[in-house]
C-alpha cells in the first residue's frame, strides 16, 4: 500500500509534470527579463522558479528511479528507459549547477544587467531543450510502451 490514489500507479506520476512547468515558467521569466529595464522583480522570481523546479526535479528523478521496478516494463522499452534514465539525469545536474549558480550570481550583485540576463536566458534555453528530450523519452514510455500504465478494465464485453 503506498497511500496514493486507486488512479496514480506511483508517486513519479503524481511529480514528474511539476519540474517541467516551473523550469519552463522560469526560462519564459528569464526571456522576459532580457527585455524588461527593471530586472530585480523578475529576477528574484526567475531565481524562486528555479530553485523550485529543481528542488522538484529532484524528486521526479529519485520517484522515477523508485517507481522502476514497480511498473510493467515491456523489454523493447528497455534501452529507452536507460536513455530517459540518463537524459533525466543530466537535467538534475544541468539545472542543479545552473541554479546553484545563480544563487550565487544572485548574492554576489543582486542586479542584473541585460547582458548577465541574456546569459542566464540562454543557460535557461539549453536547459529546456535538455528537459524537453527527456520529457519526450517519458511520453514515448508511457505513450508508446504502456509503461506504468494500466490496462483498462474489461467490463463485461
Amino acid at each position: 500500500m503506498t497511500g496514493l490514489a486507486d488512479w496514480a500507479p506511483n508517486s513519479h506520476a503524481l511529480v514528474v509534470h511539476l519540474p517541467i512547468g516551473l523550469l519552463v515558467t522560469a526560462v519564459g521569466v528569464d526571456l522576459l527579463a532580457v527585455v524588461r529595464q527593471n530586472r530585480a522583480t523578475l529576477g528574484r522570481l526567475s531565481l524562486g522558479l528555479h530553485l523550485t523546479g529543481t528542488a522538484m526535479l529532484i524528486a521526479a528523478y529519485v520517484t522515477g528511479r523508485n517507481a522502476a521496478p514497480e511498473v510493467f516494463t515491456p523489454g523493447l522499452a528497455q534501452a529507452v528507459v536507460t536513455q530517459h534514465w540518463d537524459q533525466a539525469l543530466w537535467c538534475v545536474w544541468y539545472f542543479g549547477v545552473a541554479t546553484i549558480g545563480r544563487v550565487g550570481l544572485h548574492l554576489r550583485s543582486g542586479r542584473d544587467g541585460r547582458s548577465t540576463a541574456v546569459g542566464l536566458a540562454v543557460i535557461g534555453i539549453g536547459g529546456v531543450v535538455l528537459l524537453a528530450t527527456t520529457a519526450e523519452l517519458g511520453g514515448r514510455l508511457v505513450y508508446e510502451y504502456g509503461v506504468g500504465v494500466a490496462a483498462p478494465l474489461d467490463r463485461g464485453r
